[in-house]
């Protein structure tokens, strides 16, 4: 139904990408204080192959018989993040922009090869248009940066009930400009682990605890342990928060990382989307997901 349909990047898929969060939940102005071109200076020139995934995801707003049948659309695309300045008219992006935090700057990223498919057709050729990108920084402990691009596909792509539609299709993904910055995040998500192990450890011994047999020290014991068992449970609550937090900042498992050109290592998996205009007067924009890019390899510099 229509709700079903309004569901845009606010509701992000948890599961699947949960340091994606950072992508759409920007930060306050007291918590960046990096130069919002310093990420972009670290990524130009890198050059890199995605696998595309056309098809529906968790969280797709798409309407229900769009990709129904589960099939994917999928192709190799190779890609540049230049230096050079990007048209005029993609300061209209805010997409990319964020907000006033990500600053003014983006630079073009361009497709370095026409990607192909097979479909019932044969090999099908998908024609792809330069782009834009921007970045900025999204946790300033773990350095994790939002990096948001989007490529144009004038002819757009269809294989039996999937199609990637013949528009500007955006890409988000997350990357951190330090390697140390990372290793501090996952010690620190593995003494929060402990820390929560532990406090529920004191809380079950509390409640294994024999009470004492006559009844005013019955009723005293009582009364200490259960206040005794909301502070630990106060406790916990705020080190889950925490946990949460580092979990949010850096890929669990590190096979869903990449590391790239100039120290900078990047979330293997992405989302794409498709922009929409909702509201009572259509101006307020939505991303509808239509399907998943994974970062494959870097290309050297020849």
């Amino acid at each position: 139904g229509e709700e079903e349909y309004n569901r845009t990047l606010d509701n992000p898929m948890h599961q699947l990408f949960p340091f994606l969060l950072a992508l759409i939940h920007p930060l306050s102005t007291d918590a960046f204080s990096a130069s919002s071109t310093a990420p972009l200076r670290r990524i130009a020139t890198t050059r890199a192959e995605l696998l595309v995934s056309v098809g529906r995801i968790p969280g797709t707003a798409m309407p229900p018989e769009w990709a129904a049948s589960g099939a994917k659309l999928g192709f190799a695309l190779e890609v540049e993040f230049t230096e050079e300045p990007p048209p005029y008219e993609t300061s209209k992006e805010h997409m990319l922009k964020g907000d006033a935090l990500m600053g003014s700057t983006l630079l073009s990223v361009e497709p370095l090869n026409e990607p192909t498919f097979v479909s019932s057709s044969g090999t099908q050729q998908i024609p792809v248009g330069s782009g834009a990108y921007g970045c900025r920084v999204q946790g300033l402990e773990s350095e994790q940066c939002a990096l948001r691009f989007f490529l144009d596909f004038p002819d757009g792509a269809k294989r039996n009930d999937v199609e990637l539609p013949a528009e500007r299709v955006y890409f988000l993904t997350s990357c951190w400009l330090s390697p140390e910055a990372l290793e501090r995040v996952t010690k620190r998500r593995g003494e929060l682990a402990r820390e929560i192990d532990l406090t529920n450890a004191r809380a079950n011994k509390i409640r294994s605890q024999q009470l004492e047999k006559n009844i005013l020290g019955n009723a005293i014991q009582r009364a200490f342990n259960l206040r005794h068992l909301i502070v630990l449970a106060d406790r916990r609550d705020k080190l889950q928060r925490q946990l949460d937090e580092a979990e949010q900042a850096y890929p669990a498992d590190s096979t869903g990382v990449i590391h790239g050109p100039n120290d900078v290592t990047y979330a293997k998996e992405g989302v794409i989307a498709v922009k929409r205009m909702k509201g009572a007067i259509g101006t307020k924009e939505q991303y509808w997901y239509v399907g998943s890019f994974t970062i494959n390899q870097f290309f050297e510099d020849e």
